[in-house]
This record gives structure tokens, sequence and C-alpha cells, in this order.
């Protein structure tokens, strides 16, 4: 099933609003109403607020940290490393122009 997210690609650049920097990501906006930042520069920024280390410094986003999971079909808790990865997705509005010719294009055959 496709939602309409899709992953952004490097480099690409976002605009979020100021409340949502500020509230979620503590980050200045030097009083602008939006914040330009590119995708892989937002996800850096993420990991700085999220990543920590366990009792050997071991980094949620980098080795994994030690923890214990309770899977499907396991028996019992198992232990292991858990890491973490970020990914950006994207979902327009509205469709393009180009889309909404295809999908007609389409309904015409």
């Amino acid at each position: 099933m496709n939602d309409g997210f899709n992953p952004l690609t490097k480099g690409e650049t976002l605009s979020l609003e100021s409340q949502f920097i500020g509230r979620q990501l503590h980050l200045a906006s030097n009083n602008f109403a939006d914040l330009q930042i590119k995708g892989e520069q937002l996800i850096e920024v993420i990991k700085r607020k999220l990543d920590r280390s366990d009792n050997q410094g071991n980094k949620l986003f980098d080795q994994g940290v030690n923890c214990e999971a309770l899977r499907f079909g396991a028996k019992g808790w198992q232990k292991g490393r858990l890491r973490a990865r970020v990914i950006l997705e994207f979902c327009l509005d509205e469709p393009e122009v180009e889309e909404m010719l295809t999908i007609n294009d389409q309904s015409l055959s």
C-alpha cells in the first residue's frame, strides 16, 4: 500500500514552521516564521537530540545499545543490541499536474 510518502533524497531542502523547530527540536529560528534546512541536516539534529550512550559508551545510532527484546515467534526474551535509523519521508498535499495527466490518460484507456 502506498500512502504517498517517499524518502527524501540527499540535498533536498525543507522549510519547517518555526513553531515545530522551537517546540519539538529546541532550535532557534532567529524570529523567522520558517527555517530552511537540508534533510540530512535535520536528521543530524534529531540524532543529536535523541542519541544517548549506554553504560559502555555505545551509541543508539552507531554501534547500537544493549537491550532485550520479546519478539514474535521467540521463546522468551532475547539479549542483543538495538540500533536506530532515521528516515525522512515527504508526501505532497496535492498531486502534481504531470501526475494528474498520467492518471487521466490511464482512465481513458
